[in-house]
């Protein structure tokens, strides 16, 4: 039987010791709309000469694990993927609604990531992985996206689950209808779309000899923020601001307005936008680009980027 997509499943934990399984398990399932991650080899030639032309028996190279998974984002069910994009977090809240403050820190020791086939019973499982990069993605219509980039350090495969008694936790994705954004401190109601991708470049050549091609290690470095904003070009207000570096602001919430509250809030304290003209691109509208970059200078919250979380985790 063909495995199919609808019938896989993808589990999550965290990791105690980098590239090995926590001691208690506490697998999680992973609401996902796509994912390419995955375990790869390639293959070394050997060119010795042995007096005809055919070449011997190559060798295998360094394992390299790593892909991508694109979720609609959910304030619940991927809290813990956020946490180990930022790194920092501060949880208050004495009951639901419980409030998670996401900030640029040390990143966590790692994850364990597993998906099954579980009509073929086949479960490939994926150690040491480090989220690298993600991309979030505000449309005037439609869902709010992020694309985690995931990189790690080993694969194993498996006839049985990572858990057999995996976590359910709560989904329930974002639109554009339960959204809004600020800009410099005020509404701003001609943006169409925004971006934000925060990369926290991984150092992906942690492979040592001896070690059987596995990564030992997967340190990050600066968490480098950016993105781009696109909106109506109806003023020279905001192009302004790019051709002076003038610093402003950022914050893009998401937010179900129900009883516990449910929430996401995007938070940039300092950005510049970067110098880019508008273009007639033809007789309908014209739109400016506004790609920027998000710093640390001297803002209260100490981040170039700030997530704050509202659901019923009491920790994530």
């Amino acid at each position: 039987m063909r495995a199919k997509g609808s019938q896989a499943v993808i589990v999550f934990d965290e990791e105690t010791t980098y590239g090995a399984d926590p001691a208690s398990v506490n697998g999680r399932k992973l609401f996902l709309v796509k994912e390419n991650l995955r375990a790869s080899r390639n293959l070394i030639a050997d060119d010795t000469l042995r007096g005809n032309r055919n070449q011997v028996l190559p060798e295998g190279g360094n394992i390299d694990v790593s892909g991508g998974i694109s979720v609609n984002i959910a304030e619940t069910a991927h809290a813990t993927l956020l946490k180990h994009l930022l790194g920092a977090v501060e949880t208050t809240g004495a009951a639901d609604p419980y409030t998670h403050v996401l900030k640029v820190g040390s990143l966590p020791v790692g994850l364990v990531i597993e998906k099954g086939f579980t009509g073929l019973s086949q479960y490939f499982k994926y150690n040491g992985c480090r989220v690298a990069k993600a991309s979030f993605k505000f449309p005037k219509e439609g869902f709010i996206t992020a694309d985690f980039d995931i990189k790690g350090a080993k694969e194993t495969v498996s006839g049985t689950p990572y858990d057999s008694t995996v976590t359910d936790l709560a989904y329930g994705g974002f639109s554009h209808a339960k959204m809004s954004i600020e800009e410099g401190g005020s509404a701003i109601a001609t943006v169409v779309d925004a971006e934000i991708t925060i990369d926290n470049d991984l150092d992906a050549e942690g492979y040592v000899i001896g070690g059987l091609g596995v990564r030992k290690d997967l340190p990050e470095g600066f968490a480098l923020v950016t993105g781009k904003l696109t909106a109506f070009f109806d003023s020279i207000t905001h192009y302004n601001k790019a051709v002076n570096l003038t610093e402003t602001s950022l914050k893009i919430t998401l937010d179900k307005g129900v009883t516990p509250g449910r929430s996401i809030e995007f938070f940039i304290p300092e950005l510049v936008y970067e110098r880019q003209a508008p273009v007639i691109e033809g007789p309908k509208g014209v739109m400016v680009e506004l790609p920027f970059r998000a710093y640390y200078d001297n803002g209260a919250d100490a981040t170039a980027l700030k997530i704050t979380l509202k659901n019923g985790l009491a920790a994530i």
